[in-house]
């Protein structure tokens, strides 16, 4: 009879805890995060390790999250679940798709305006980037922020080559650029140590176009002061020259940037163009230091951007949106903040945290970061100054421009089709 009570008792309470675990789990809210830190990288764990981290100070939510691989493969994921009328809650946007996604959400009211929300918080207005405000902020409507900052307008170059070959340091104007080439060329095939000077993806390129346009005291300098582009054929066609006086240098055409990677951490790459969030994918052993694209002498020019980051759901749910809303300011906070950082070496958004207690810790990110935010004069990066359209333009033809295969008068009126932005 014990037994029978015991058992029965037991039955009872294991009834008991699990419908109170289900009463629960009822209680919670559900959003769905989507993202595309979606590989087993380094980085792509610890971003998917800080997101569920929201659960453990949030016990009343639960995070479903939805980790693609690949930004594409995410906007598809979303156009299928738009198409049935679902909106995701949370969109991490990695700065891609501002007309394929950002745009269709903001215009269809599938994205929700966060700057109510802001303007009722002052700690979470304050963990704001100024660059997210300043650029995305229209009137009252706010529909994404970054809990990152893009700092770019560079490259890293190895020190043990530059040494090797006879070199001093950057340069300060694109002839010496030119002149360190040819010194490495030179050296190289003295010591055959087939070491390319410098790789350029079209992305690569477009920012070096974007700085010679930045510092030429003409017409082009004045649109990209107030973050604006413009084809002007006399100053374009200059700069289309001194690129291709840089084409011959590398060897690369159709390299992606994991290539120019590979090329930098064995060795066989001198340069390697790259904004400072390439800190992270060089080995330890190769002793590089970030330097600005040209800026003529005694003068530095650097991007700095908040570029697309989170868009959230305007999913009419008022608990669902709270604690999406709850999520972006987690992302933002000085503690998790930190963690981004330290975990994955990229630039956090928040101007309180302090960059200079991570002088020693971090000297090759610290260095690079300091070199961009020290910078003169700074800029946006090429995404807010040219259109998808015309980025595809570049990514399509550039190559062929500095080959002689379509003439500078055919690629300018291409890119004059389409408005900047």
């Amino acid at each position: 009879m014990r037994k029978c009570l015991t058992a029965l008792l037991t039955a009872f309470l294991l009834l008991a805890i699990s419908g109170c675990t289900g009463r629960a789990e009822e209680k919670r809210t559900e959003i769905v995060v989507m993202h595309p830190w979606g590989t087993m990288e380094a980085d792509h764990v610890a971003m998917r390790d800080i997101y569920m981290d929201f659960e453990k100070e949030n016990p009343d939510v639960k995070i479903k999250l939805v980790s693609l691989p690949t930004v594409g493969e995410m906007f598809e994921k979303i156009s299928n679940m738009m198409l049935v009328g679902e909106v995701p809650d949370v969109v991490f946007c990695a700065n891609i798709g501002r007309e394929i996604l950002y745009d269709f959400m903001v215009e269809n009211d599938y994205a929700l305006n966060l700057l109510p929300y802001l303007q009722q918080d002052s700690e979470f207005l304050n963990s704001l980037s100024p660059n997210n405000l300043s650029y995305w902020q229209h009137g009252q409507k706010l529909y994404t922020v970054s809990d990152v900052l893009v700092l770019s307008g560079g490259y890293w170059y190895n020190q043990d080559i530059y040494e090797a070959a006879g070199i001093q340091g950057p340069a300060e104007t694109w002839e010496e650029l030119e002149e360190i080439c040819e010194a490495i060329e030179h050296w190289s095939a003295a010591e055959n140590t087939r070491v390319q000077p410098i790789q350029f993806t079209h992305e690569g390129y477009l920012y070096c176009i974007d700085h010679m346009l930045a510092c030429n005291g003409r017409e082009s300098e004045a649109a990209i002061g107030l973050g604006e582009s413009v084809v002007v054929e006399e100053e374009f066609v200059e700069v289309l020259n001194r690129c291709r006086r840089l084409y011959p240098y590398g060897e690369g055409e159709g390299y992606s940037y994991r290539d120019e990677t590979d090329l930098f951490n064995e060795g066989k790459l001198a340069m390697y163009v790259n904004g400072v969030w390439g800190v992270n994918m060089i080995e330890d052993d190769i002793n590089a230091k970030y330097a600005l694209f040209p800026a003529g002498e005694g003068k530095s020019l650097a991007c700095e951007s908040a570029g697309l980051g989170f868009v959230l759901g305007n999913t009419k749910d008022a608990k669902r949106q709270e604690c999406s809303v709850g999520f972006l300011k987690y992302m933002l906070s000085e503690p998790v903040q930190r963690r981004i950082l330290e975990e994955t070496e990229q630039v956090p958004a928040n101007p309180a945290i302090d960059l200079e207690a991570y002088r020693e810790e971090m000297p090759r990110f610290y260095q690079a970061v300091t070199e961009v935010q020290n910078a003169d004069r700074k800029i946006e990066m090429p995404n807010h100054l040219w259109s998808t359209e015309q980025t595809e333009i570049f990514a399509h033809d550039l190559f062929s421009v500095l080959r002689g295969e379509m003439t500078d008068g055919e690629f300018m009126g291409k890119i004059e089709k389409y408005p900047s932005w």
